[in-house]
């Protein structure tokens, strides 16, 4: 017992004398988020984590693609289980967003999300659509106290929307201009995005 004490001590002395703390501190964070990867319940967070320290604000469309009267005709439930058209949302500004609980560049970018609708809920539509039943959705949304519009997507959602990725994004202006389209995570309460809002609902 004495002899493996030894050589584990031995080789303790050899790392240190290797690594200078900043090298010992992140091998361990390092070592840590390895391990955490490997259950699924910790791995989401971890993964959510490090998505939101590395997101961007979103760029302005490049294209010009305007939504369709047609592309406003598709169905959604609220969480209390009430019908919806999208249809309702058409002339106004809407922030659009394709989601999932279990997927982690979504939950990383909900925190800015939530941010956005406490600044601008009462000027813009927010329409956050997953496809996951209402009780998971709920309890996810108890858990987080996130307070932003979501619905369940109750029919086919039109090719203008369509996205092979999650988390999908869409900011359309009144006149059914799509200002932004993203795919993956990105930082929706910054400058750029605040920017435009203001500029197209006035």
């Amino acid at each position: 017992m004495e002899q493996k004490k030894g050589f584990w001590s031995e080789q303790w002395y050899k790392y240190r004398r290797k690594k200078t703390n900043w090298g010992i501190a992140f091998d361990f964070i390092f070592t840590a988020l390895v391990i955490a990867m490997i259950f699924p319940t910790s791995r989401k967070v971890v993964s959510a984590t490090i998505i939101r320290y590395s997101m961007f604000q979103p760029r302005e469309t490049e294209d010009v693609i305007y939504v369709k009267d047609s592309d406003f005709d598709w169905s959604l439930r609220d969480i209390n289980g009430e019908r919806h058209s999208f249809s309702e949302f058409k002339d106004k500004a809407v922030f659009l967003n394709f989601w999932a609980t279990w997927c982690p560049p979504c939950i990383a970018e909900m925190p800015s999300i939530q941010r956005l609708y406490d600044e601008y809920g009462d000027k813009l539509v927010f329409v956050l659509a997953s496809s996951e039943d209402i009780k998971t959705l709920n309890r996810f949304l108890e858990k987080k106290e996130y307070t932003f519009p979501v619905y369940i997507l109750d029919s086919r959602v039109p090719d203008v929307f369509a996205s092979r990725s999650i988390p999908a994004s869409f900011l359309i202006s009144p006149e059914g201009k799509i200002l932004m389209k993203k795919q993956g995570a990105a930082r929706w309460d910054g400058k750029k995005v605040k920017a435009l809002l203001d500029e197209i609902i006035q």
